[in-house]
């Protein structure tokens, strides 16, 4: 996989910490190897225990990272235009933004993880911004994912216009989704040309003022016409527990009653089977994997796409799994 971040690197492990990276130009980038075990389920990202000294480099039971590979701007575009241009099908990537409390390595994971599970034939990339990579690290990531917003705005500008991807793909998880939205509009009001080769933006779990993105961010994304899917959920703990810190709802918490978002595709996924936390339900669970796979490989919207209902059934305002 690709990637593109503004963390420190840290040359004694060769790899990125949670500090941000202060000096301009602000983004390194590069490449990663990761090995995904062959006997894992779809969703599955099975990782060492934290006892395993012994046994946790088994590629056979784990998801490993192999490798980082520090590239130029000017080599990591050229490496990223020629892979995409060999692809056979189509020339598409990917982009996946995290969210709070995640490492580069947790960023990297995820990305392998949902390349070979959604197989959706798109070149994976990854955007990594400085998050602490801690629970206690939430004011923190707060901050950060403020921060961030404008170097990833350049960086959907430059891969936009340097790296022959004719179909780009955005999926945003949790905080991630609070740079993504405004780098992405602002970027499109700026550049409406590049708008065509956006193709599907997914917001998982987006942990984001409920009240700043109705009033502020959908009706960019709803002049845009950009073709953009909100999952929520109420069994998402996560989100409830960003309530309680803030004090105030998140769009990616689902609560009675459920209100559309003109312009944007809700989907209710609180019927899906989560895990105790239930936040990463997006990448997880091979229902939400299948209906984001189908919609990145066919363009369909939700009324096209088998598996969903609409709510209410005659003039659907939403989009739930039975």
């Amino acid at each position: 996989m690709y990637y593109a971040t503004d963390r420190q690197y840290l040359p004694e492990h060769n790899n990125y910490g949670w500090q941000p990276n202060r000096a301009a130009p602000y983004l390194t980038y590069g490449s990663v190897q990761v090995s995904i075990p062959d006997k894992r389920a779809p969703g599955e990202l099975p990782l060492p225990p934290w006892y395993a000294i012994l046994a946790g480099d088994d590629a056979q039971k784990y998801v490993l990272i192999q490798g980082v590979t520090r590239l130029s701007r000017v080599d990591f575009l050229a490496t990223v235009q020629a892979r995409i241009r060999a692809a056979p099908e189509r020339h598409a990537a990917f982009i996946y933004i995290h969210g709070y409390s995640n490492s580069f390595d947790d960023a990297a994971r995820r990305t392998a993880q949902m390349a070979v599970d959604l197989d959706i034939g798109a070149l994976p990339v990854f955007y990594s911004w400085p998050s602490k990579g801690t629970f206690a690290g939430y004011e923190f990531d707060e901050n950060s994912a403020e921060w961030t917003q404008a170097h990833l705005q350049a960086f959907l500008a430059d891969f936009a216009e340097h790296s022959s991807a004719t179909d780009i793909y955005i999926i945003a998880h949790s905080m991630g989704n609070r740079p993504m939205t405004v780098a992405l509009a602002n970027l499109l009001e700026k550049r409406p040309d590049l708008l065509p080769r956006f193709k599907q933006v997914v917001l998982a779990a987006p942990d984001i003022n409920a009240d700043v993105f109705r009033d502020q961010i959908a009706p960019r994304f709803a002049s845009l016409k950009l073709p953009a899917t909100l999952y929520a959920s109420a069994n998402d703990k996560a989100m409830r527990a960003s309530y309680n810190f803030a004090d105030w709802d998140r769009i990616g918490d689902i609560r009675g009653p459920v209100v559309g978002i003109p312009g944007m595709e809700l989907v209710d996924a609180s019927a899906v089977i989560m895990n105790f936390m239930g936040h990463d339900y997006f990448a997880s669970n091979r229902v939400l994997l299948t209906d984001i796979a189908t919609m990145i490989k066919t363009g369909q919207r939700a009324k096209n796409r088998g598996g969903l209902k609409g709510i209410p059934s005659q003039a659907p305002q939403y989009w739930a799994f039975p």
